[in-house]
């Protein structure tokens, strides 16, 4: 199997189908695994902590689960003065994954434990232009510098920008959600979190909206339940992972028509301290004090600037010796926290429907074919769902 994309959900899939004896290699277009900034902090609750179960080896998911925080399972829904206008619990994990809530992880904490094993299989610098069906049944994928690789299958888990949705689907549309958003982090450090207000770490994600058509704030705390590091040498054999501190994922947005809003082109080139000086402007008068005194905390140096997208609706296509998962097919509002999690539902999903297809001696097209009927059922009504609170909560068209 080919595998396009080491994102979370491609070495999910990485994973599951080497636990089932299937031959993988995934190959990503990056130059190495921090070529670029992909966010902090992950929310996985139901289904991605099942999925993630499936798909990795027992001792890996340990490892994610020890250097995870478990804040209180609520999600609130506060308004600039901080009144309360929805506090509800966030979903429950399921039983099969043997966790009592929702998980926020430190993202590139969580790649890392899943590159762990997959030495080998990930190949970097690698930028897909093609692929060609064979007359065997297989499919052959082509490479920006000239690499070629055969598999009974191609999956693109190359994210909202997927190469492989292009050429797969190329009438599939990502549309722009109409959000622009300041990400970053409050390390805490010292004395910071004594002097952050306590309503921070009453759930596992906050919301304070100004309205619809207004900028927002996003909250979310990450407080290890072990440091990584630590977590790391503990293992056996110890691994090493990168040390990080706790934090609160702090972003800041607004609406793509906002009057203080620069066209993304130029947003993407202002350096750290003018994103902050942007972000600034977009929380002024009006909003409570809490929030200012949260944002004078920003690591100015950890901000960078996101343009928000959504997918259409795709007309059903034919089953083949390729397919997608995550964001490559059902790229969502993150108002819902459930885009991580379905990209590793998808892993999860693929992985069960390729096994029982190998178990039966089955062609690998059929159970691709269960899996896209299954993964648009439940995607699409989270893509409607997430596009829909969006609109509710924070603008988004």
């Amino acid at each position: 199997m080919i595998i396009i994309g080491a994102g979370l959900g491609g070495l999910a899939l990485a994973h599951g189908l080497r636990k089932q004896g299937i031959d993988v290699a995934v190959y990503e277009r990056d130059a190495h695994p921090g070529a670029r900034p992909q966010g902090y902090r992950i929310q996985l609750d139901e289904p991605g902590l099942t999925g993630l179960r499936e798909c990795l080896p027992a001792a890996l998911f340990e490892l994610c689960l020890s250097t995870a925080g478990a804040p209180p399972a609520r999600v609130s829904v506060r308004n600039r003065r901080l009144d309360v206008l929805a506090d509800k619990a966030a979903a429950h994990s399921s039983a099969a994954a043997d966790v009592s809530g929702p998980r926020a992880f430190n993202r590139p904490t969580l790649r890392q434990i899943m590159l762990l094993g997959l030495d080998g299989q990930v190949h970097y610098g690698a930028r897909l232009v093609g692929y060609g069906h064979d007359a065997d049944g297989r499919v052959t994928a082509r490479f920006a510098d000239g690499r070629t690789a055969t598999a009974d299958l191609l999956i693109g888990a190359d994210g909202v920008n997927s190469a492989v949705r292009g050429l797969l689907l190329p009438g599939a549309r990502v549309e722009d959600a109409g959000l622009r958003l300041v990400y970053g982090r409050i390390p805490l450090d010292g004395s910071t979190r004594a002097q952050l207000p306590s309503w921070v770490f009453e759930s596992i994600f906050t919301v304070v909206t100004g309205g619809p058509g207004q900028p927002h704030l996003g909250l979310g705390p990450v407080e290890f339940g072990r440091r990584p590091e630590e977590a790391g040498r503990a293992l056996t054999p110890p691994v090493d992972l990168s040390p990080v501190g706790d934090y609160v994922a702090c972003l800041v947005g607004a609406p793509a028509d906002h009057p203080a809003m620069p066209p993304f082109a130029e947003l993407r080139t202002l350096a750290p301290a003018a994103l902050r000086d942007l972000a600034l402007r977009w929380t002024g008068e009006g909003w409570h004090e809490d929030v200012h005194g949260l944002l004078a905390h920003w690591d100015t140096d950890s901000l960078f600037p996101l343009r928000i997208s959504t997918a259409a609706p795709v007309p059903h296509w034919q089953p083949g010796p390729v397919t997608l998962i995550g964001d490559a097919i059902h790229a969502m509002s993150p108002v819902l926290a459930m885009g991580a999690n379905t990209a590793v539902r998808d892993a999860g999903e693929l992985t069960r429907a390729l096994a029982e297809a190998a178990g039966r001696g089955e062609p690998f097209v059929r159970a691709v074919g269960r899996y896209e009927n299954r993964m648009r059922e439940y995607a699409s009504r989270i893509v409607a769902d997430s596009r829909q609170t969006g609109q509710q909560r924070v603008g988004q068209r």
